[in-house]
């Protein structure tokens, strides 16, 4: 009965670390992808808000162009913004949009 017991046991360890192991760093992942997305999205409705109460309609800012290479930027109209949607397409939104 013992050896019935330590059998099962081990196989239920198997499972554990062949399939819900792996699965769990795989959800982990998933999850932490959407936290990181929330918080850019997060980000940016900050950002409108501050352009908004501040009434800016123009700035000067930052704009990274890959591999932490930022180049300086002029924006003279920031009534509308572009949002990269994925894929490499961006969709022009206003402010309330």
């Amino acid at each position: 009965m013992e050896g019935y017991r330590q059998e099962k046991v081990q196989k239920f360890e198997e499972f554990v670390d062949r399939r819900l192991k792996p699965d769990l760093v795989r959800a982990i992942s998933e999850r932490d992808k959407v936290f990181e997305q929330q918080k850019i999205f997060s980000d940016l409705r900050r950002n409108i808000e501050n352009l908004e109460e501040n009434s800016v309609t123009s700035l000067r800012t930052l704009v990274n162009l890959g591999s932490e290479v930022y180049m300086q930027a002029d924006v003279p109209d920031t009534q509308r913004i572009f949002v990269d949607i994925g894929l490499g397409f961006h969709v022009e939104f206003t402010w309330s949009e």
